[in-house]
């Protein structure tokens, strides 16, 4: 049983030394794998392994990350997925070669509303209009301005107390300084907010191998 980790162009810079990984490849393209891990459970460990070796590779050639737990029988296999769905690969590759994602938190310093148990009905329908008014308004003025300094972006649901927004913005290599100037900017404009930005990545968000 093998695990595919990335999609690159072939033929690429070497495989980085001591991290047991191969490629099979096909008219111009290959997929990165390694031997699938045991214990099959998912685990931390496992998934900081798994984002070490797509750091490593993404730091000399663009890749196109493969989900998670993507394993197949053997190299055949993975032959043959490569050939049959070649065209589909190329392009989605071709979407980000040259780019590498770039994720950005807001988060409102506003004090929290109480838990909602603790409301009355009109309490709640206040703080949740509150909130909603608050995320168009760090939509508006952050993620906006952001996504046009982006190639794509995708926003994804807040998940933390006091989120507004939560959103991946695929950038050109080139690019990532002054997007991260672009950050400092929009923090200092908007004190009340606080602006998270980590990377870059690989760019998970707009792979969809």
């Amino acid at each position: 049983m093998i695990e595919l980790y990335a999609l690159t162009d072939h033929p690429a810079p070497s495989l980085p030394d001591g991290a047991s990984l191969s490629t099979v490849a096909h008219a111009g393209l290959a997929f990165v794998w390694g031997p699938a891990p045991t214990p099959t459970e998912l685990s931390p460990e496992l998934l900081w392994r798994h984002e070490e070796l797509l750091e490593k590779l993404m730091e000399d050639r663009d890749i196109l990350p493969v989900r998670y737990g993507t394993r197949l029988p053997d190299e055949a296999a993975a032959a043959w997925a490569l050939c049959e769905r070649h065209h589909e690969l190329a392009l989605a590759l071709d979407r980000v070669r040259g780019a590498v994602e770039l994720s950005v938190r807001v988060i409102g310093t506003e004090r929290e509303p109480p838990p909602a148990d603790g409301m009355s009905g009109t309490e709640y329908l206040r703080a949740r209009e509150q909130t909603s008014t608050a995320r168009a308004s760090a939509l508006r003025t952050v993620h906006e301005p952001l996504s046009l300094s982006a190639r794509a972006s995708s926003e994804r649901a807040p998940r933390a107390a006091g989120e507004l927004v939560r959103a991946a913005y695929l950038v050109d290599r080139e690019a990532v300084q002054e997007f991260a100037a672009t950050v400092t900017r929009l923090q200092a404009a908007h004190p009340r907010l606080r602006l998270l930005c980590t990377g870059p990545w690989p760019p998970y968000s707009f792979s969809e191998t």
